[in-house]
């Protein structure tokens, strides 16, 4: 990127910092749960709509859709999310929340106001690039599916579909102005569930008149953990975590009639989720029958219905914007990102493979926290920590950054 141009991406940062800190500030101290995001996404509407984008519309109820058109070319999407958590604020100053039991722990705050920033630049700097530019402001990243419900309401039908899509998440675990890159996988398929294990209760003390499910799901439980270490290969990554077990009894007498177990299972692709899922299928009714349960008693298995699809970080669009980035900010500032077992539903908008995508991670703590070498030197508050909240200086390293990437991922012949 030509120097000249950079420079000027930095002044105009410059000149807006306050106004988007501003709406960092607001959106912190509003927070609204997923699918309820009435306020936030009207004034996201009104944020793009004064940056000068050409459309501006509400998509799948609270998501927000803007679209800024430059002549023939490609398009370029840029995803950010702005649903909070149902969590109690514990951080102290301007950033902290006014609603009780709700709280922007996650980043959502500060990369929606990213977004305006980005939008005002690439208005501004309609000379430099040609084509099409999709701001997207979701809503329910947070387990709603808002992904899918932005797609079911004409994402790619409504408005342009884009030829590659970029987003922003902030991470607790690198300074600010450092960016971490990951090509491959970075995020995991996703899904939760129950599985309701039935018995004959009865007494406590004559458990030979019962078939006791507290037994049978402490076996299925045990049985669980083979899937993982027996099933699939080592060279797969994945998790099945039983996270909750709770009886029908609550009594120290009584047999209960059920338990309900409540589980997560994490792993790298669809085909791996289906092959966990039968195993669980399988395991559950040889326990049952095992315990001599007759069929219609066998354990049931449900999920939430909203599976997570893995964030498959296509390596020549990631590479490309690395190297952008790099241009930008100095080798020194670029890091090679792990990958994750969170769900995050940015996956979706590449339809299996289809679209190119890559989620970027942006640096949002304060340099104070790590040494010489980059070592944290003290605890980090994680991503939904009541405690987390991105720096705001945040904003100047993902407006400059994301800036540079999409003008140079639509640069004019």
């Amino acid at each position: 990127m030509q120097s000249q141009l950079l420079n000027t991406i930095r002044q105009y940062v410059d000149q807006d910092f306050e106004y988007l800190d501003a709406i960092f500030e607001d959106y912190s101290q509003n927070p609204e749960l997923s699918l309820q995001e009435f306020r936030t996404s009207k004034k996201q509407f009104q944020y793009y709509q004064e940056a000068g984008c050409d459309i501006v519309e509400f998509c799948a109820g609270t998501g927000v859709v803007a679209v800024i058109k430059n002549g023939a070319g490609k398009v370029c999407l840029f995803r950010n999310d702005h649903d909070a958590l149902p969590i109690e604020d514990q951080i102290e100053g301007k950033y902290r929340s006014k609603t009780a039991g709700v709280a922007h722990k996650c980043g959502h705050s500060c990369v929606p106001a990213i977004s305006v920033g980005i939008a005002r630049n690439l208005v501004r700097l309609k000379d430099h690039w040609k084509g099409t530019a999709v701001l997207v402001s979701q809503l329910g990243e947070e387990g709603f599916d808002g992904a899918r419900l932005m797609l079911n309401d004409g994402l790619y039908s409504r408005f342009p579909k884009p030829d590659m899509a970029l987003a922003y998440h902030c991470s607790p675990f690198l300074p600010l102005g450092q960016i971490g890159f990951r090509k491959g996988f970075a995020f995991a398929t996703t899904e939760i569930g129950t599985i309701k294990v039935k018995g004959l209760g009865g007494h406590g003390g004559v458990p030979e008149t019962t078939i006791d499910p507290i037994v049978l799901a402490s076996s299925i439980v045990m049985r669980l953990q083979t899937i993982v270490s027996r099933e699939i290969s080592p060279l797969n990554p994945a998790v099945l975590s039983i996270c909750s077990i709770v009886s029908s009894s609550q009594y120290a007498t009584i047999i209960p009639d059920e338990v309900n177990l409540k589980f997560t299972i994490r792993c790298f692709g669809n085909e791996i989720f289906y092959k966990i899922s039968a195993a669980m299928e399988r395991i559950c009714k040889a326990e049952a029958a095992a315990s001599g349960l007759p069929p219609e008693k066998y354990p049931e298995i449900s999920y939430r219905g909203i599976l997570t699809e893995a964030v498959y970080n296509d390596e020549l669009l990631t590479s490309e914007v690395e190297q952008i980035f790099i241009e930008v900010f100095n080798k020194n500032n670029i890091k090679e990102a792990p990958c994750f077992t969170f769900g995050e539903d940015f996956g979706h908008y590449s339809l299996q493979g289809e679209i190119p995508v890559s989620m970027i991670w942006l640096g949002s703590v304060s340099p104070d926290k790590f040494d010489e070498e980059g070592n944290a030197k003290t605890y980090l508050e994680p991503l939904h920590s009541p405690k987390y909240m991105p720096e705001p200086e945040t904003i100047r390293t993902g407006v400059v950054g994301m800036t540079a990437a999409i003008i140079e991922l639509l640069k004019k012949e």
